[in-house]
């Protein structure tokens, strides 16, 4: 073969891959866009599932907790039920700590996360709490309307994980603008949920006017 022959050839391959390149964007391309386009569909047509707890007392005790889950299954719950938890911090630290630990499943709370929540009390953790009961406002310095009432709401993109095991809840919050996210894990062998991330439910707030030098 002499050179012009075999520079031809090199030529007709390359033209060969970029077509064949040129097909696979455009295949790849393709279905990526009905891909964004079912999920934006999806997106679209999907209602906000919010559910409210009401609870006459606050738990003091883990076995007072334990008294108020209905089911374990529901993660719902036990998003609501983490709120109470961290409530109880302020008057009992011991207690909260074997409440979390039970709603953390069959591991036990972090130290560092047990670290998490002394430092973030000593700032101003006690408001933020009581920040996720309906009526409790920085006006009224965080005081929760009776009953108490938790909402918790999911969002299009709550179960993207559900088949690893993890569903992602909100809770709206009266002393911040965006809902505070929580992430739930399942045990498979009992169908049980625990919390798995907690840690933004203790993120700063709006300050309460009794602590606020500008109020």
């Amino acid at each position: 073969m002499g050179l012009f022959d075999s520079i031809l050839k090199r030529t007709g391959e390359a033209i060969t891959r970029q077509v064949v390149n040129q097909a696979e964007r455009k295949a790849v391309n393709q279905v990526a866009g009905e891909v964004n386009q079912a999920v934006n569909q999806a997106v679209k047509n999907y209602t906000m599932l919010t559910r409210e707890f009401t609870y006459n007392a606050l738990p003091k005790t883990l076995e007072e907790l334990k008294a108020l889950q209905v089911s374990p299954q529901d993660f719902f719950e036990t998003a609501a039920l983490t709120v109470l938890a961290l409530n109880v911090y302020e008057e009992n630290p011991d207690e909260c700590i074997r409440m979390m630990d039970w709603l953390n499943g069959p591991d036990a709370v972090a130290v560092i996360d047990q670290q998490l929540i002394r430092n973030q009390f000593m700032e101003s953790a006690k408001y933020t709490v009581k920040s996720y009961f309906k009526g409790a406002t920085p006006q009224n310095n965080y005081t929760p309307e009776l009953p108490y009432r938790i909402t918790v709401h999911d969002n299009p993109y709550s179960y993207d994980t559900r088949n690893e095991g993890y569903v992602s809840l909100y809770i709206p919050s009266g002393g911040a603008d965006n809902d505070r996210k929580v992430t739930l894990r399942t045990k498979p062998s009992t169908g049980e949920w625990f919390i798995h991330t907690w840690q933004g439910l203790l993120m700063g707030i709006r300050p309460a006017n009794e602590a606020n030098p500008w109020a």
